[in-house]
Formats: C-alpha cells, sequence, structure tokens
C-alpha cells in the first residue's frame, strides 16, 4: 500500500498508512491457507492399472492416454 501511494506522488511512510488504514478500518487480505483436498489413505477402490507402464504398444490402436493437469 505505501508503495502505490508513492508511486502516485503522495509522501506516505509505513507507520503513517498504518495509522490511516486502521483508523478507517482498512485490513490488509491474506492469501487463503492450504488446504488439502484429497485423502489417499481412503477404503474405496482403485481402478486397474491395465497399461502396467507399457508405454511402447507393439501395434496402432492399442494405447490411449489423456493429459488432465488442468485439474
Amino acid at each position: 500500500m505505501t508503495e502505490e501511494i508513492r508511486a502516485r506522488g503522495f509522501p506516505a511512510s509505513k507507520e503513517r498508512v498504518e495509522r490511516l488504514m486502521r483508523e478507517n478500518g482498512i485490513r490488509a487480505r491474506h492469501k487463503k491457507r492450504y488446504k488439502v483436498t484429497m485423502d489417499s489413505k481412503h477404503k474405496l477402490p482403485v481402478a486397474e492399472n491395465l497399461l502396467a507402464r507399457n508405454f511402447a504398444p507393439t501395434a496402432p490402436n492399442q494405447v490411449f492416454t489423456s493429459d488432465i493437469t488442468y485439474i
């Protein structure tokens, strides 16, 4: 906040900005904490590994893959 005020041409120290923010009820927004979204120790059935790390099939149309890195 202090850097932004200075960049706009107003003189401001860190202490002054802190005081003005406190007097006006302005608070900084914090980043969200990391939340675990996956439980790898579940008791649910896991799909069978049909590929078995065979990345060199002997003929076309034997193995199909996809990429889910966007999730």
